[in-house]
Order: structure tokens, then sequence, then C-alpha cells
């Protein structure tokens, strides 16, 4: 079963437990977020979610400050010119996740980082390797890395401890963005995956932190579920 990202606590509050052959076993979850898939989450693990504690309610507003990476018209000339900002955004995602480490429940928000740092990288190796030929365009480096970004950016902007102001200041730069996706980089609305659960009936048992893996999925393949 997929239900949108914000359904998941209407969901946990009123779903019953599985009855008649499922009877005695328990809902499973799985976020998906584009080609990021975190699986083998229980009702314990999304409740995490709501733990003031371990959300970082500034992450949001910092994000959006690399507005020439991730939401602004193109600023660059040439692709290369944006290497400099591409790096800050990734390290500025590593050392989130280095911050992180020794807190057992913030993987949700370090997975997610590392898609995001992942997308970085992959950006930065298509325009060195595209130097000699010059056979790629800004429009194809960051119209791909703002598409990939998309649905964790959503998943940031929906997250329940959210500050109202950040929330609405971040819906109101995404909207910017999606038009500027579509105006200037050459992206379609289907394109721009929102973040979605999969939910499924499993045995009970207990799932460790090291069983919730991060699955990448191909764009083009995550496109298409």
């Amino acid at each position: 079963m997929k239900i949108d990202l914000i359904e998941i606590w209407e969901f946990m509050e009123i779903a019953p437990a599985p009855q008649g052959p499922a009877q005695g076993k328990h809902w499973q979850y799985e976020l998906v977020a584009g080609d990021i898939r975190i699986p083998n989450l229980s009702t314990a693990d999304i409740l995490i979610l709501k733990e003031a504690n371990l959300y970082d309610t500034e992450l949001l507003p910092s994000i959006f400050t690399f507005r020439e990476i991730l939401w602004q018209p193109n600023v660059y000339p040439q692709p290369s010119l944006c290497i400099p900002q591409l790096n800050i955004l990734k390290v500025f995602c590593e050392e989130y996740i280095a911050d992180q480490e020794e807190n057992e429940k913030a993987w949700f928000y370090t997975h997610l980082m590392q898609g995001l740092s992942r997308y970085c990288n992959r950006a930065i190796e298509r325009i060195n390797e595209s130097k000699e030929t010059d056979d790629v365009r800004i429009a194809s480096i960051l119209g791909e890395l703002r598409k990939q970004a998309f649905p964790v950016i959503k998943f940031f902007i929906s997250h329940p401890l959210n500050h109202s102001g950040h929330q609405t200041d971040a819906l109101h730069r995404l909207n910017y963005a999606v038009k500027i996706m579509l105006t200037q980089y050459n992206s379609h609305y289907q394109d721009l995956l929102d973040p979605y659960w999969n939910i499924t009936i499993t045995d009970s048992g207990t799932v460790t932190p090291s069983d919730k893996t991060t699955e990448t999925t191909p764009i083009s393949q995550a496109a298409a579920q």
C-alpha cells in the first residue's frame, strides 16, 4: 500500500492492527524519496520523527541558503563555475552526517543527507568528465540535481516539527524552484517525485538500525513506480 508522506500520521492513528490471516503480524513501512529507499521501518521508527531533540529545525532553512544550486534561476555562464557551490553543499551535508554520527536515532536524516551529498558528487563528476568535450550544459547538470533533490527537500518541508514560518518560506521557495525547473531546466511535472510510504504486513520481530539500510534506485525506475 502506498500513501502520501503526511498521511502517515492519520494512518497510524486510525488503522487497526492486521486482522484475519495476518492477525498477530504488524505494519512495516518503507520511506521512498526519489531513488532513496529506507526499508524495514516499524511504527516506533516512524514516531522518531516527532522526537524534538532529534530534529534540527534550522536544517530546512539552511538547505535553502544554497539558492544558486537548488532553487534560483541559473547564474552560471558555464557548468564549471558551479563546482565551488556544489562542493560547499556537499561539505554541508557531510558535516551534518558527521555531527550525527553518535546519534543512533538520526538515521532518517543522515540517509537523506547522504543522498543529497551523492547528487552533488554526481554533478561534479559530470562536469569534470565533460570539460574536454564541452558537451554538457548547466541546464542538464543543475536540472538533474534539482530533480533528484526534490523529494529529499519535500521530505524536510513536510516534517512535523518544522517551525511554521520556516515551512511557509520553504514552500514558497520550492514553488519558485519548480517554476524555474519547468521553464529553464527542461524538466516536467512528472519528473518531480513526491516522497511517500510503502506499507506492508510482516511477521512480528525486532528490526535493528543496521537493518534499515538505504537502498538506491535509478531515477528513471523510481519515476515509473
